[in-house]
């Protein structure tokens, strides 16, 4: 009895289901389930501290690559394998030495043993702490008032190579002697009468930990927007620094948007601040144009309840994604510019970063599910697949980890998000939910990210080869493959350690379960052997049981010999047979299992 894997649909009950219960570290193909490949890190040391907040990677007019990724506070690309800072604002935090202000009030109830903590260049701590005696090493005495504490502050604090002080009305203000990434912690034991406030070396982009970053190339300029800060820009060959979209206005000020897109020659912008139902878009092929009616520069609102703007797609239409409707964009020329047409009046997507294209197919969440936009079809491709999984398996405390982005090489649609049961509790993503668009049909695997982007891999040297392992035979990265020739495009990530990865690793665990059969119908079998219709050994466990409201019971595992046979025996009604390739395994196709089985009594 040949049993195929079929569709994987959680969403349906195990009994009768018509496709796989389970199908983890697999992704469907045309005809079979494929393996699902780990990450391989191509980027040395990070320079990256914080979770990503976005990603991305462009070409130039050169074909020159230029990807980069963004926390809530600033900016780094990747150059010559590395991630380095090239700041926003036109300032790089890891330039200027950081400072920060300690407040002396109330010195007389100061006391002893009283501290103020700060961080050196190299992330180490310097204590300082207060008395009433004589003062000593990093002691500083209480005495007198509190602008000569705070002089004897200031004393203790210039005494260290690493940090320069100086002394004004009581207040006392640091600075690193050596430039740093992060901001000059100060912690203070009394922060009643010795305030601390912190500053930074250069001001960092002021977005939250929810406030994720997108990047839109617009020609040669790469567009940089949170919603909060202005906007930041690229010129690539050019730049060496992001700078306010601002700075180079010619006409009227560019709004702070939170998301953009290119539809045919204009940056449109969406999510303004102030007005979260609004779009603006600039100049015809001209970013420094935001005056409307010059250069056919232009704004609308949005009507209706549809909520704010939290997506916007590229190409020759484009479609504006609200919270709970998406408009189509069509460029008409004339007064009128655009022609905005609402296609979907009562649906949109959830989370901005759900969205993601391949050219004019959209794929997006919404509040009842996942969708593909193909045309102006609005097609459900999770009702009763997937969407009920999803929900439940969201850890919805981290939306905002969510990112999503297409595979055009395999032609699948792919989420990251962060799942309840991830082992890791600071909310960094560790599923991929992944769609096939053409076989119409899910997986799922398991993968620690911080972001995943479609990505252009650079012509990689040998200097890279060392970064990817010192020993040559443990590349995980075939040298036939493109991956060593500048300008291919992989779907790639930004891994758990902040470093630019792609998915050519060894294979995961695959897992693949098929679905509750009655082998033959009102008798009890007798399962003999399972015979894995997979192209690498595989490992076999049989799950039985009489009454469907019975807990299932679950044979040992049995290996395959070398007549490709699982020998294993078990006895029951209702069977599944849950097939495990193991991790590292070469392999390419799994369709099924031949079931070997006999009836058994009646009763």
């Amino acid at each position: 009895m040949q049993l195929p894997f079929g569709e994987w649909l959680p969403d349906q009950p195990e009994h009768n289901n018509p496709g796989a219960t389970i199908a983890t570290n697999v992704y469907h193909a045309q005809s079979s389930y494929k393996p699902v490949k780990g990450l391989v890190a191509y980027s040395g040391t990070s320079n990256v501290t914080q979770n990503a907040k976005g990603a991305g990677s462009f070409r130039d007019n050169t074909n020159t690559v230029f990807t980069f990724v963004a926390t809530k506070e600033t900016i780094y690309k990747l150059t010559s394998g590395t991630f380095s800072e090239i700041g926003a604002r036109n300032v790089l935090l890891a330039t200027a030495k950081a400072s920060c202000t300690i407040t002396v009030s109330d010195y007389a109830n100061i006391g002893a043993s009283k501290t103020i903590t700060l961080k050196k260049n190299d992330n180490s701590t310097v204590v300082f702490t207060s008395t009433t005696g004589t003062a000593s090493g990093t002691q500083f005495k209480v005495e007198t008032n509190n602008n000569t504490t705070a002089t004897n502050l200031k004393t203790a604090i210039n005494a260290h190579a690493d940090f320069t002080a100086t002394v004004a009305d009581a207040v006392v203000t640091v600075t690193r002697a050596a430039i740093g990434n992060e901001n000059l912690i100060n912690v203070s034991s009394d922060t009643a009468r010795l305030t601390t406030t912190n500053f930074y070396g250069g001001t960092p982009l002021t977005g939250s930990d929810i406030d994720y970053i997108t990047f839109t190339q617009f020609g040669q300029y790469i567009i940089a927007s949170n919603g909060v800060d202005d906007p930041q820009y690229y010129l690539m060959g050019t730049s060496s620094v992001f700078v306010n979209l601002s700075s180079i206005s010619s006409s009227g000020t560019p709004p702070v948007f939170k998301v953009s897109g290119v539809v045919r020659d204009f940056l449109i912008s969406g999510n303004i601040a102030g007005s979260k139902n609004r779009v603006q878009w600039s100049g015809i092929n001209d970013i420094s144009v935001w005056q409307p009616g010059s250069k056919s520069s232009d704004l609308q609102d949005l009507p209706g309840s549809g909520g704010e703007v939290v997506a916007i797609t590229s190409g020759e239409i484009g479609y504006i994604f609200r919270q709970d409707q998406i408009t189509r964009l069509d460029f008409v020329g004339g007064a009128t510019v655009f022609r905005f047409s609402v296609i979907s009046p009562n649906r949109g997507a959830v989370y901005g970063q759900t969205v993601c294209q391949d050219n004019r197919q959209v794929f997006f969440y919404a509040s009842d599910g996942f969708y593909q936009i193909n045309g102006d079809q609005i097609l459900p491709i999770g009702a009763e697949k997937v969407n009920r999984f999803f929900d439940n398996d969201l850890n919805k405390a981290y939306t905002d980890r969510i990112t999503a982005a297409v595979d055009p090489f395999n032609q699948l649609a792919i989420w990251l998000y962060p799942s309840k049961n991830n082992p890791n509790t600071t909310g960094l993503c560790d599923r991929l939910l992944i769609y096939n668009y053409v076989t119409q049909k899910w997986s799922v695997a398991e993968i620690q990210a911080s972001q995943i982007f479609k990505q252009f891999v650079v012509a990689n040297t040998v200097e890279l080869m060392d970064i990817i392992s010192e020993n040559l035979d443990e590349i995980n990265i075939s040298l036939d493959t493109p991956f060593w020739t500048s300008g291919h495009l992989y779907l790639g990530a930004i891994d758990a350690n902040f470093k630019a990865a792609i998915f050519s690793g060894q294979t995961l665990e695959a897992e693949l379960e098929t679905s509750e059969r009655e082998p033959i119908p009102g008798s009890i079998s007798n399962i003999t052997g399972i015979r894995p219709i997979v192209d690498a050994p595989a490992t076999v466990t049989i799950k039985t049981r009489n009454r469907l409201a019975d807990t299932p019971t679950e044979s040992s595992i049995s290996s395959m010999n070398s007549t490709g046979l699982n020998p294993v025996r078990q006895s029951g009604r209702y069977f599944r047979a849950n097939v495990k390739i193991p991790a590292e395994t070469i392999w390419n196709h799994a369709q099924g299992i031949d079931l070997i089985v006999a009836p058994g009594g009646k009763r």
